[in-house]
């Protein structure tokens, strides 16, 4: 005998609830008695199941209608997040403590500090967050950073200014001339602290970092006169953890003068130089202007002696984090495959490390590596580079195109 409608819909309201909570096997079980009971199509007896009592508003013309809906409303899928609130909290304050640096390397720089973040009063971590952030992974904390990071990118003016004459008595060395140099062969420039005017007197910082090693060290100087070039470089020289064999600076008046010649004479340090109008020429100091620079100071107007020495103490302290903790990558290999390119790089280390695994560095040079790291706490570098950041604010010349360096707040 048939079942009437009536019937159908009392067998459906009471399977329906069962069917929904059970599993795939009973499911099965469940649809196979009411299809046989009731004579349905059997998916559309399962859509019947699946849907019941389950409600959507419905236009019909001006009005809306309230109906039984045959949508699914489907729930968040994959499983559930591994890294919580406090892990990504955590996982912010060392990104600012350590200069914003990317996921590949903060990892390195968090496993590297972990044995001073229980420890420090600044830090309330728990040990469960501590235990994550022995596991977590690069690319996990790029995914936890990916919002924190939606901002803080301006662009400096440009202060290289062409020269004639004594350029041409100064070989060239391309981008393709770097393989294989040993430490001690430095590219220069000069990053200015303008504040978005490019006129009167104001600080400039010169930048110069070893192509083998990434070894960067910084003097800021009062103008870009060859006099304050030239005894910053000397400063540079004598911070260095090796002789310096070579200096690479571009084609600005600043670097292309009868001072900086005279001086590299004097000192048998061989003097290159790059292209005019190619920054690749100088890719490894250029690179590191943003990182090392911009993101340590700003883009504010610093001018006078007294902001030259904040920025001097704020770089000196700053360049131990650089050159002892922070790691750095360099690229391997390039292979390309269609329109895809794969890069290879090495596992990250620090320039001090680089300069340890080097061959020609001296006995000598590796002892003072050693002895130097045995004070290093990185935390505790990282909070004094803040205080330094903070002074050096109040020391800046305000103007509306200024920024905060990253950092400051930390």
């Amino acid at each position: 005998m048939e079942m009437s409608m009536k019937s159908r819909k009392e067998l459906r309201r009471a399977v329906a609830r069962r069917y929904r909570k059970a599993g795939k096997k009973a499911k099965g079980q469940i649809l196979d008695e009411f299809v046989a009971s009731t004579g349905y199509n059997r998916a559309y007896a399962a859509m019947l199941l699946r849907n019941y009592q389950r409600e959507r508003q419905v236009a019909a013309g001006a009005a809306s209608v309230k109906m039984v809906s045959t949508k699914v409303r489907r729930t968040s899928g994959g499983r559930p997040p591994v890294y919580g609130p406090e892990v990504r909290r955590a996982v912010e304050t060392l990104w600012k403590r350590f200069g914003h640096v990317c996921g590949k390397r903060l990892v390195f720089i968090i496993r590297y500090s972990l044995p001073f973040i229980a420890g420090h009063p600044g830090l309330k971590i728990s040990k469960g967050t501590r235990e994550a952030l022995e596991h977590i992974s690069a690319s996990t904390i790029d995914r936890l950073l990916e919002s924190a990071r939606k901002r803080l990118f301006l662009k400096g003016l440009s202060h290289t200014r062409p020269v004639s004459g004594l350029a041409s008595q100064i070989p060239v060395r391309t981008s393709s001339e770097w393989r294989g140099v040993s430490p001690g062969h430095l590219q220069l420039d000069l990053v200015g602290h303008d504040g978005g005017i490019a006129s009167g007197d104001f600080c400039f910082t010169l930048s110069a970092t070893d192509v083998c090693t990434g070894w960067t060290e910084r003097r800021a100087i009062l103008t870009r006169a060859s006099r304050w070039v030239t005894e910053a470089l000397e400063e540079i020289r004598s911070a260095m953890a090796f002789p310096v064999h070579e200096i690479h600076p571009d084609n600005g008046s600043e670097f292309i003068n009868r001072n900086l010649t005279r001086y590299c004479a004097q000192q048998h340090v061989k003097m290159t130089r790059s292209r005019a109008g190619k920054k690749n020429d100088n890719c490894y100091v250029e690179q590191k202007n943003f990182d090392t620079v911009r993101k340590l100071v700003g883009y504010y107007r610093y001018s006078g002696q007294q902001a030259v020495s904040a920025l001097n103490e704020l770089y000196r302290v700053h360049g131990l984090l650089l050159n002892y903790v922070y790691p750095s990558q360099k690229l391997l290999s390039t292979h390309r495959r269609g329109s895809m390119v794969r890069k290879t790089h090495d596992t990250p280390r620090t320039p001090a490390d680089r300069v340890l695994a080097h061959a020609d560095t001296s006995a000598r040079c590796r002892w003072n590596i050693h002895a130097a790291r045995q004070h290093i706490d990185p935390l505790q570098l990282a909070s004094t580079v803040s205080r330094l950041q903070r002074a050096l604010i109040s020391q800046a010349a305000r103007h509306p195109v200024a920024t905060t360096p990253q950092g400051a707040s930390a």
